[in-house]
Parts: structure tokens; sequence; C-alpha cells
């Protein structure tokens, strides 16, 4: 075992040839799975040789590759230009990130290493909202650092394609057609804005997730993602592999998916699986980032469009992301309208990603301990976006620990004991 490497139990990387053949060949939406082979790697003249390799190789091929698979070289050439270096942790393959030092006590003996962070007030700590797109060593070393001992990871069924179907052409246009930016910037011109935005460094594959989770098992739950603005036999596909790959819920992006939960064919397919497997539905709500800043672009987001789904399906989980609350320009702006939707259904839950803010508002907390919804709120924080904010985990987890307008067993419930309920890890 290499106790100098930042990467412990892993297989070696393969030879530079089979790591370009792959980084070319392998299916399109295996996105992830070479990137974070490259990413392991810690020597600066191999890394600098794959560089010139893969761009010399890539140039020769460029223009007869999938759009995808470009979009897999140029993250693969990003990896390699810019590695991330943590100072001080180490990842163990199975386990999650540690401490130099706590190697250092187990003897590099990965039996003698546990998961669990030792912390009777919170423990077992949840991060309900994470997108997978750093190294494995930044972010698991973040959940380290924050005592966090589970995550959920996501992934994210949107394709540009999308946006040049009839129906969601015209759907985007009439709405934006509502908005003040339509006076500013032609449709066509702000419809290149939507497409760039659907593909982006967030993107993650259910097959992405599936890497991610079976490299660690002990700590990560995958979420797969499908999006219901398609076909019927396309969307019973991608649940059948989404089971087949044991990814434990759906991750649902209704505003960039196009699809309005209340009036969505493929609804009754998703939930019939999500109460046949014991699946949980995580959705978007709020606005949006990038061209769904707008509100008149984000109305398939709102949370009272879910409750038709919600009253027929009681043992159905669904989790709000963002506490409905997500939008730069109105912060907050369906908050109210998710605790009236959690305050009648108790399968309707809220996450706090993006929206931690809410709790700096001690009227915000009465709200929601008044309409006893406690029970229904989760931690999480849509990493890694707090970390572009010059936040972290660790300041966000120490943030809510200190909230003087939340009582101790609220703080419990948001860290622990909703999110163990809900994913069965107790």
């Amino acid at each position: 075992m290499e106790q100098h490497s930042s990467y412990i139990g892993f297989s070696k990387p393969p030879e530079i040839d089979e790591l370009i053949d792959a980084l070319i060949d392998d299916p399109p939406d295996i996105r992830w799975r070479v990137v974070r082979t490259l990413l392991r790697i810690e020597d600066q003249a191999k890394l600098t040789e794959i560089r010139h390799r893969l761009r010399e190789r890539a140039d020769r091929v460029w223009e007869s590759l999938d759009w995808k698979v470009k979009s897999r070289l140029q993250m693969a050439m990003n990896s390699i230009q810019k590695p991330v270096r943590v100072r001080g942790y180490a990842v163990v393959k199975g386990k999650g990130a540690f401490t130099i030092e706590e190697l250092e006590t187990a003897g590099y003996n990965v039996e003698k290493l546990d998961t669990v962070i030792p912390d009777p007030d919170f423990y077992p700590m949840v991060e309900f909202h994470v997108h997978p797109k750093m190294p494995d060593l930044k972010f698991l070393s973040d959940l380290r650092k924050a005592e966090i001992s589970h995550a959920v990871l996501l992934a994210t069924d949107t394709d540009p394609a999308d946006v040049d179907r009839p129906e969601i052409i015209e759907k985007l246009r009439m709405n934006y057609a509502l908005s003040e930016q339509s006076r500013k910037t032609p449709f066509e011109k702000y419809l290149e804005f939507i497409r760039s935005g659907l593909y982006s460094n967030t993107h993650v594959t259910d097959q992405d997730v599936a890497d991610w989770v079976a490299d660690y098992p002990e700590i990560l739950i995958g979420f797969g993602s499908v999006n219901l603005s398609k076909s019927r036999e396309y969307v019973e596909k991608k649940l059948a592999i989404i089971e087949n790959l044991g990814l434990k819920g759906i991750k649902l992006l209704p505003y960039s998916q196009f699809f309005n939960p209340a009036e969505n064919e493929n609804m009754e397919v998703l939930f019939e699986y999500c109460r046949r497997t014991g699946s949980t539905i995580l959705s978007h709500s709020g606005c949006a980032a990038g061209p769904f800043e707008l509100v008149e672009l984000s109305q398939d987001s709102r949370p009272e469009l879910w409750e038709p789904m919600v009253k027929k399906y009681p043992d159905v989980p669904v989790v709000l992301a963002h506490f409905a609350s997500y939008s730069s320009h109105y912060p907050g702006i369906w908050f109210h309208e998710a605790l009236e939707l959690m305050k009648k259904y108790r399968n309707v839950y809220a996450d706090i990603s993006a929206a931690t803010y809410l709790f700096d508002d001690k009227e915000n907390i009465k709200k929601i301990r008044n309409n006893s919804c406690f029970d229904q709120v989760l931690f999480a924080t849509d990493y890694p976006g707090p970390l572009y904010y010059g936040l972290s985990l660790e300041s966000i987890v120490k943030q809510i620990k200190a909230n003087p307008f939340l009582a101790d067993e609220e703080k419990y419930a948001i860290f622990s004991g909703n999110a163990n309920r809900l994913l069965g890890l107790n």
C-alpha cells in the first residue's frame, strides 16, 4: 500500500494509450469514469505526457466525435491542466477521505478506519444534495472536515436537443415573451443561452453516479435522473437502468427537462416505479441558474404542481430541492407555497440546498415550526455550489449548529433524523 499517495487501495492507472482510447471510445454517457482516473494521477511528468498525446490524438479525430465525447475530452484536458490537491488528507477506496494522522494511527490498515464520525449530537449527518463534479479527494475531504457521514449524489438527465422539439420551443417562446428580458434579447439568441446550459460540468449520468457509489458504498447514496418530457418508452428504459444500477432515488428538473408535474403523462409511470422500489423523488423547485433565473421560464418548478401526485401516492416521498426558494432576484420565491404543501402532505419534504439563508430569519423558522414541518426538512448544500461563493461544507454546518433560533431537536432532525429515516440508514 502506497502510504505517500493521496489515493489508497485503487488499482494502478492503465497505460497512457489505454486511457486515451477509453476517453475517445467509451460510450458517450460514461462521462466521468476515465476523468476520475486522471484526477488520481499525481505524477506531473505523466500528466504532461498524457496532455500532449491526448491533444494530438483528439485533433485527428475531433470532427467525427459525438458532442458528448467532445465534452468529455474537454473535461479531461481541464482536469490535467488544473489538478486539485488537498493537503493533509488521503482517499481510501471503499471508505472515503481520512486525515493523514488518522491513517498513521491506523497503521494504514483499512480495516481499522471508521467512516462513522463520532458526534453524539448529530450523528450520522447526511448531505442530501450533491452534484459530484469535484475530484474525489476534494469532495470527500470536504465531507470529512464537516463531519458528514453520508451524501446523496445526483444524476442529471438533460438534453440540449430538447429545445429543437416544436412543442418545447413554442412553450419557451410563449413564456419568454412574458418576461422583461424579451424586450432586450431576441428569443432565438436566448434559446442558444438555454441550450448551452443543458449539458455543463454539472451534468452527471446514472452510470457516473453508480461508479462513485461503487467506490465508496459506505458513505454515498446515488439518485438517478430521468427526463419525463421524453417518450414513455424512454422513461421506462431509463427507470430500468436506474433500478439495475441500484440507485435509490430519482432527481428531476422540471424547468430544464421541460415538463409540468401536474400534467406530464409519465408521472404515473414514475410514481408506480417509486412505490414498487421504495425510491425517493428529489425535484428542483424555485428558479434556477443562468437562463432559468427568469421566473417566467421556471414556472414548472412551482411546488403546487406536485399536489395531484403526492395526494394520490402518499407512500412516495417527494423532496422539494432548495425549499422552493432558489432565486437571485426573488430569494424565497415559493417558500410559503412549499410549506403549505408540506403541511397538507407528510410525504413532501424540502431540502435547504442553496437556501440555508432561510434560517437566518427567525420568522421563517417559526413558520416551519408552527406547521409542524421540521420532520420534513433535510440538510443539503448543492455542493460544490457553496465553494464558488467562498463557503465550505464545514462553515455551513457550523453556522446551522450555532443557529440561536433552532431548537436542538430541530437541528438533529435537519442534519440526521429525517434523512436517515427517509433513506433507511438507521
